[in-house]
């Protein structure tokens, strides 16, 4: 048995411990000091020399340690006082740690060296958060949240191991029949005279007893990481050379000797025998003692709960109860060396091993199980030894504890009827209860039982996260895990806000282990977890970690999507994302295979979503102010020039921006967006299309964005003109002095000094300097206006804001902005024309302007409404009207 334990713990990574469900598997280890309690001061080995140091290493020793003890603990207290939540801040590096060691183990036959290291780094939180909570005074205020904590990151470490167990065992038996009939599995023996023998082959042929095993050896493990933290000091305090029942034969031999007792002494038995206190019915032991056993049976029953057999026993030898040690060896399987064929010349005989008559020790031991005469604890210790379920259960409060009982259960009874049918036994063995061959037990029947608890509590801890997965991990039900964990993705808000990010963790860390072994059938749960996951490190602050498991994702456009929204989520949770950041994020992109063109195309429509409905303003002469969620809308385009060849996306959706603000009459915000873009973006895009085509003709797509993008350019421009002549036109026209007005009126100039006439005369000249100056001006700005909005009235290729190439879909959202925008800029365009050329008396131009509009090449009368034909139409008549009064021709 030793051997096929030592194998199943060793696909665990853990040194097998010698435990009472290894009944089947291995005898006692003779050596009683190698422990997982190796380091434990209160045990004296029997046979173990410890080697003394000398006073002064031993003071060096103390002063080394004491400093350093210090200075660990004033560490830990400075925690406790500064941290909202101890602890926390250091176990978020799990993120960054589960992330390399994902790197680090890329190989596929490294997957169970990547769960080793998941469990380490658990492992390494869990002591830290310990010691951290120990550190802390009782009541704490902080620890709560702390301590929910350490429990958290405990889960997550027993999972990893118990996947590292049960799915190396599984995979290394996928190419072994688990099914063999039992005569096959036999077929191999020299004789069937060892009980440990055959066990050996049952564990190595029969997969489902060999991982029922597994898993009672990880609750074992389990129970004995929490024994050690919680219980370490609490039952080992029996010294060496200790008397069983010593308060009993004290007043014993006080009443031989005629020494007077106390009350409480009476009615002792009257033998000190092992079997003095269910013999003597109606006596007792001294109250100490009593007390005493039930805490050395507890003790002994939580060290067997641990897999730990030998320190069990040592507790029994030093409690002076060795009898208790030697009951403790009745379930051991029988193995003669010496009934096999031996090819030795010397014919050396050797020591059998294990118990011949276990068959009666057994069939006793049942009974007692039923004896109501005994304690709980006693009668749990024999029945976890023989099989007795119903008798182990009352010392089994948890969820864990009644697993482990049943898999004892289960196991036993296994392996006791594959010996009872194959074994060559000499002599008629014990029959063995009905109620015992009735426990037919399955993993499928146990989970079962466990889910129709009637006990609350029980049944609570069975709902808890962590055990549902533990649950589907031991039932092999991998595509049943996956469609649990991704229906938890919904009740996000029901979870813990500081567990939940652990739990995600260790979602997504299984859906990936599962797709790498070829266990994950369902690429859509596996994604639906790893995106939930992502979004979560990105919530947490941790964007760095995204791009290596949005990589993972099977299909480019969804790696796009969840990438995209990373991003997004990055750009709304910072006020102002720079572009160093920017860039940053794109490389880490770029770095695990994404397509950064197509994310940071996604992450600009997204940002810059105006929503379904196209909203415009009805009168083109309004001013709308830039908002701040317009301003992060424009700074959005700053995703696409990170790179040149993303220049024609950034055209694209500048264009985009801007036609919703033309239509919003928001100028200051079109120009914003229009500075943004470099100057140089049409020739960069005309340089890389040539030297990737060798053509000169753009994409139709690209195009028509250029041309739209020259269109609000022209607009903007004219926009620009009209404001500059507007200014200079109306608000900065020189003003006449009060000497020059009366001068030009003829007023009493004569009774006024000649100095006086002179200096006014000075200021009549000095004003019509100003109004030449100021007029020359007007002239230069007037032209300029005139000239920039018949750009857009005479646009090239069709007219403004209309494309030179058909598209085979004429009724899309940019045609409806295109087609809103030449209703309304257009004329207003018009209108701004005709009001420069009647300030400026320049009324034949004005009908060179009614020309224009009505001429049907660029046909823009048809873009104007009966209303502002009408406007149009009385600025027109009335400079008809000037020239005929000033006598020209029109």
């Amino acid at each position: 048995m030793k051997l096929s334990l030592e194998k199943s713990s060793n696909m665990m990574g853990a040194v097998s411990l010698a435990s009472p469900n290894r009944h089947t598997m291995s005898l006692m280890s003779d050596d009683l000091s190698h422990t997982i309690f190796e380091g434990d001061p209160t045990f004296t080995r029997i046979g173990l020399a410890v080697p003394r140091k000398t006073l002064d290493e031993t003071r060096v020793d103390l002063t080394v340690n004491n400093f350093s003890r210090k200075k660990h603990n004033e560490e830990l207290m400075s925690i406790l006082l500064e941290e909202e939540v101890p602890g926390v801040e250091n176990v978020l590096e799990l993120f960054e740690s589960f992330l390399q060691t994902f790197q680090s183990y890329g190989a596929e036959h490294q997957v169970f060296n990547q769960c080793a290291e998941y469990e380490s780094k658990c492992g390494e939180q869990v002591t830290a958060l310990h010691k951290l909570i120990q550190m802390a005074p009782q009541g704490h205020s902080k620890l709560a949240q702390a301590q929910e904590l350490e429990q958290e990151l405990r889960f997550e470490r027993d999972t990893w191991r118990l996947v590292a167990s049960l799915y190396q065992d599984r995979l290394n038996s996928e190419f072994q029949d688990s099914e063999m009939e039992s005569e096959e599995i036999w077929s191999g023996l020299d004789d069937a005279t060892s009980e440990d023998d055959l066990v050996r082959q049952l564990y190595e042929k029969n997969a489902i007893i060999r991982q029922a095993q597994l898993v009672v050896d990880w609750l074992e493990q389990r129970a004995a990481d929490v024994y050690h933290d919680s219980h370490y000091s609490q039952a080992e305090f029996y010294g060496d050379a200790v008397t069983g029942w010593e308060n009993t034969l004290h007043s014993l031999t006080s009443k031989k000797r005629g020494l007077s007792t106390d009350n409480v002494e009476h009615n002792l038995v009257t033998q000190m025998d092992p079997d003095a206190p269910n013999r003597e019915q109606s006596r007792r032991l001294h109250p100490l003692d009593k007390e005493d056993e039930m805490r050395l049976l507890r003790s002994v029953f939580a060290r067997l709960r641990c897999g730990q057999l030998d320190e069990a026993q040592q507790l029994c030898f030093r409690a002076g109860q060795p009898f208790r040690a030697a009951i403790l060896e009745g379930w051991k399987l029988f193995h003669d060396p010496n009934m096999k064929s031996r090819t030795d010349v010397a014919n050396t005989k050797e020591s059998p091993s294990g118990n011949p008559y276990r068959d009666i020790w057994k069939t006793m031991s049942w009974k007692e199980c039923e004896n109501v005469q005994l304690s709980v604890e006693e009668r749990s210790i024999l029945a976890l030894l023989c099989g007795h379920l119903k008798a182990l259960l009352p010392a089994c409060p948890s969820w864990e504890d009644q697993l482990w009982a049943h898999l004892r259960a289960m196991i036993d009874h296994c392996v006791e009827k594959e010996l009872r049918r194959c074994v060559n036994y000499k002599r008629q063995l014990q029959v063995l209860p009905d109620e015992y061959w009735n426990q037919q037990l399955t993993i499928e029947s146990i989970f079962s039982t466990l889910a129709a608890s009637r006990d609350k509590t029980l049944l609570a801890q069975g709902r808890d996260q962590y055990r549902i997965i533990q649950r589907y991990l031991i039932m092999d039900d991998v595509d049943g895990l996956l469609e649990e964990m991704s229906s938890w993705l919904s009740k996000g808000d029901n979870w813990s806000v500081h567990l939940r990010p652990h739990m995600l963790r260790l979602m997504a860390h299984l859906a990936l282990f599962f797709r790498r072994i070829g266990r994950g059938s369902s690429d859509d749960l596996i994604g639906s977890i790893l995106e939930a996951y992502v979004l979560q490190l990105v919530s947490l602050g941790r964007t760095d970690l995204a791009a290596v498991y949005v990589a993972q994702l099977p299909l480019p456009e969804d790696q796009i999507r969840l990438y995209a929204q990373c991003l997004v989520m990055v750009e709304e949770q910072q006020e102002s994302c720079e572009d160093t950041e920017r860039q940053r994020l794109l490389y880490l992109a770029h770095q695990v295979g994404l397509d950064v063109n197509a994310i940071a195309k996604q992450v600009v429509i997204t940002l810059c979503n105006q929503g379904d409905v196209i909203q415009h303003a009805n009168d083109a002469s309004l001013q709308v102010a830039t908002s701040a969620e317009d301003e992060r809308r424009i700074r959005s385009l700053s995703w696409l020039l990170m790179d040149p060849s993303m220049r024609s996306q950034l055209l694209i959706q500048a264009n985009t921006l801007m036609r919703g603000y033309l239509l919003r009459r928001q100028i200051d915000a079109v120009k914003l967006t229009f500075k943004l873009i470099p100057p140089d973006t049409l020739k960069i895009l005309s340089e890389l299309w040539e030297s990737r085509t060798g053509l000169t003709d753009l994409p139709t797509e690209v195009a028509a964005a250029t041309r739209e993008y020259l269109s609000i350019q022209a607009y903007i421009d004219a926009l620009d003109a009209f404001q500059e002549w507007f200014a200079r036109f109306h608000h900065s026209k020189p003003k006449k002095t009060e000497a020059s007005v009366q001068q030009q009126r003829g007023g009493a100039s004569a009774q006024l000094s000649f100095t006086e006439n002179l200096l006014k005369e000075q200021h009549l000249k000095q004003h019509q300097v100003e109004m030449l100056r100021w007029q020359a001006a007007v002239d230069s700005l007037t032209e300029t206006a005139i000239d920039k909005l018949y750009n857009v009235l005479l646009f090239p290729d069709g007219g403004w804001m209309a494309d030179s190439v058909q598209f085979e879909d004429e009724d899309t959202p940019r045609q409806q902005q295109q087609q809103l925008l030449r209703q309304s800029c257009i004329p207003h365009a018009a209108l701004l024309l005709c009001n420069i050329l009647t300030s400026t008396h320049r009324h034949s131009q004005c009908l060179e302007l009614a020309n224009v509009v009505a001429s049907e090449q660029q046909s823009l009368y048809k873009v104007c409404s009966a209303e502002q034909l009408a406007q149009l139409t009385k600025h027109l008549r009335q400079a008809y009207v000037k020239l005929l009064d000033h006598g020209e021709s029109p």
